[in-house]
């Protein structure tokens, strides 16, 4: 189909341009070309949605032109974050054999280790927030090349290749075209945050996509080593990122026992090489939980609403926003059908829940939810990949500007919001038609 061949050239194109001086700043030029990659994403994915019979060369174009946009960004895209940074000192205390959740960054303890990267690193004061899984990854990473993190952006880049094909697989598993796998390889938002915002996302979002796939290999429940498999990719999955966990209900409810004890034993294991680091083991993360609200939405909403009525306005809002979530879980939980697709759809709506209700919502967090959009038409969502990144982005062209700051968030929050709510409803107005 010609107009895919265009599409992917053009998006290939845009994320060229995201490296381009021309414009002035690097966030002007990034967020130009990033809106033309994502105007080319957004009929790509019509394209393979509507259509009834793609050639058989359009899965291998698809395929493609995602490995070619990950080239490009990781050689074009300008760094997104610091993070990288973090992640590569995290490996290098961990290789000199001491536990990287013992001592933040500007402790004395580790003053011996500090190199030229060090001063990239942000929130020295906290200790690392990064679960097991993770650090492990970063320490071998480290090993391979201690002060260069080119090649955490390369690794992660493989990790999100694999994601695509592991996403493939899925849709082939639950009969849809496999062409629709385009929603996630060709997404701006993945291909830029992977490479060149480096974030270890990309590893546990691989590592729940495997979960799901080993969960499915048989009708039904999966088999003894399926479900042991399934269980312990997700441990792993959890422990390179915390939005996995939101997922852990919906697989153990269609695994049952055998993913569950898997699970909780390669938890254990997981965590077990870290447990010296006593409290400081969830030092950063009680950090994080208790300051962070980057980008966020109605966790904002209801901040602000508390602010006047509790000076704990902020604890009071993350206690509210995560009961809400739970609760939203829970529903999903109970009402979940059997088979592969409705745990799919119960395991990314959860995940949605968390990225819009709580905080912060930066754009790489969306990485997780964006696979949703290879089994569901939701407007609302794929604008969201757009508005999350050039929202928190064009921050950098109004450096210290509040106002600008809260204005560009709304602009970007409540045409999503209006998609959302809108497709909500008219479901809703249909199902009452057709009881009638």
């Amino acid at each position: 189909m010609p107009a895919l061949i265009l599409l992917g050239l053009g998006a290939a194109g845009a994320i060229w341009y995201t490296g381009s001086e021309a414009r002035g700043t690097w966030a002007s030029a990034f967020l130009w070309g990033y809106a033309g990659a994502w105007i080319c994403y957004a009929i790509a994915g019509m394209v393979a949605s509507r259509s009834r019979r793609l050639p058989r060369w359009a899965l291998v174009w698809v395929v493609v032109v995602a490995v070619a946009l990950r080239l490009i960004a990781l050689e074009r895209t300008p760094p997104l974050s610091t993070d990288v940074w973090r992640y590569l000192w995290d490996g290098r205390v961990a290789n000199a054999g001491i536990n990287p959740f013992r001592y933040p960054p500007d402790a004395s303890e580790v003053t011996h280790l500090r190199d030229a990267n060090w001063r990239w690193i942000n929130f020295k004061h906290i200790s690392t927030i990064y679960p097991p899984t993770a650090e492990m990854l970063f320490a071998g990473l480290a090993r391979v090349r201690g002060s260069d993190a080119e090649v955490f952006r390369w690794a992660f880049a493989l990790f999100d290749v694999g994601s695509v094909l592991l996403l493939m697989a899925l849709l082939r598993r639950t009969g849809r075209p496999p062409e629709r796998v385009v929603w996630y390889a060709w997404c701006p938002l993945a291909v830029t945050e992977v490479t060149a915002g480096a974030h270890v996302d990309a590893v546990g979002l691989f590592l729940l996509l495997l979960a799901f796939l080993l969960s499915s290999r048989k009708e039904g429940r999966p088999g003894l080593a399926s479900g042991i498999a399934s269980g312990i990719a997700l441990a792993a999955a959890v422990m390179a990122k915390g939005h996995a966990l939101l997922a852990v209900p919906f697989l153990l409810r269609r695994g049952g026992w055998r993913v569950a004890g898997a699970f909780v034993i390669a938890c254990a294991l997981l965590l077990l090489p870290y447990l010296g680091a006593g409290r400081q083991l969830f030092g950063g993360l009680r950090a994080y939980v208790g300051a962070w609200e980057t980008n966020a939405s109605i966790f904002l909403v209801v901040d602000r609403l508390l602010e006047r009525a509790t000076e704990d306005h902020f604890g009071w809002a993350r206690a509210l926003t995560v009961g809400a979530v739970l609760l939203i879980v829970a529903v999903l939980a109970r009402r979940q059908k059997p088979g592969l697709e409705p745990m799919l759809g119960a395991s990314f709506a959860a995940i949605g829940a968390q990225l819009f209700i709580g905080a912060p919502t930066l754009p790489w967090y969306a990485i997780w939810v964006i696979p949703a959009l290879c089994w569901w038409a939701i407007p609302g969502l794929a604008l969201f990949t757009l508005t999350v990144s050039a929202q928190y982005y064009a921050r950098w062209l109004y450096p210290g500007d509040t106002a600008a700051h809260y204005a560009l968030l709304w602009a970007g929050y409540v045409p999503v919001y209006a998609l959302l709510v809108g497709q909500g409803m008219w479901r809703w107005v249909r199902r009452r038609r057709q009881v009638r």
